[in-house]
């Protein structure tokens, strides 16, 4: 399953995003600017969180007016630029030296630039979301960024969790943003209450399945304590299940072709793990 299939119904919103990034970069000053946010940003990844916000939009109006457009690339501006701020955080608290074979910024800069860059992406993204787009917006994303910490202080106290334990982490760290990113993302092209609560599912079982599966092939002691694959394709099962009643359209043809490619993605690896 190719990612670029996926994105095909996106592919202008991605591009677009692409170039407001460039333009945030151009905007900074100071050491932010001397090549630490270019730094970060230029380590490939797919924007799965801007993805999934794009394509929740589609699946409910793909056509928008200037406004509601314009909307739509600052939520997610703001969603991955809090990802990304939240990676930084992570790799600082793990001690993690390498992401996606690049050097981490707390290896290159030090942890005290890495955790003032992270710092200084939070206030970006909240400054997007508190000028351009709906309050509710940014008080749904605080939520999930309490979420978010309040999931890694529970890891912290409890670095060997139960399999009920393990679960809440993971929702927390993981599968709550992504449920955030489609919930947003339909409210931008005013979704029902029906379709954003199908959507919503979506996103936090893909999460679920994502986190499972990663954790599993890192060999990741706690989760192979406490989970299997099949708890993993389960959840990604729930994902597509989610959706079923969602009007068909190529949006929700990529939404449910995003989970075999998650699946895909991790299959080979999981058989080398077992």
């Amino acid at each position: 399953m190719s990612f670029n299939k996926i994105s095909i119904p996106i592919i202008k919103e991605l591009n677009e995003l692409e170039l407001e990034f460039k333009n945030i970069a151009a905007e900074l000053d100071g050491p932010i600017k001397e090549g630490i946010f270019s730094y970060f940003f230029s380590i490939p990844g797919k924007r799965l969180r801007p993805t999934l916000t794009f394509l929740s939009t589609g699946a409910i109006n793909s056509t928008l007016t200037p406004s509601a457009k314009h909307n739509l690339i600052q939520l997610a501006i703001g969603l991955e630029l809090i990802h990304s701020a939240s990676l930084i955080h992570d790799d600082i608290i793990d001690g993690d030296l390498l992401r996606r074979g690049q050097k981490t910024l707390n290896k290159t800069f030090g942890n005290k630039i890495a955790v003032l860059t992270g710092d200084a992406l939070y206030s970006r993204a909240f400054t997007i979301f508190s000028d351009s787009l709906p309050k509710e917006f940014a008080k749904v994303m605080g939520r999930v960024t309490e979420s978010m910490s309040a999931a890694e202080i529970l890891n912290a106290k409890n670095p060997s969790p139960d399999r009920e334990t393990y679960f809440k982490i993971i929702l927390g760290k993981t599968a709550s943003f992504m449920s955030a990113c489609c919930i947003l993302g339909s409210s931008i092209a005013y979704a029902t209450y029906e379709e954003s609560n199908m959507l919503s599912k979506y996103g936090e079982n893909l999460g679920m399945a994502y986190q499972i599966l990663d954790d599993y092939i890192d060999e990741d002691p706690v989760a192979m304590k406490n989970v299997t694959i099949e708890d993993g394709f389960q959840f990604a099962y729930n994902a597509k299940a989610s959706i079923g009643n969602l009007k068909d359209s190529a949006y929700k043809q990529s939404l449910i072709m995003l989970v075999d490619y998650v699946l895909d993605f991790y299959s080979p690896k999981v058989e080398n793990a077992l």
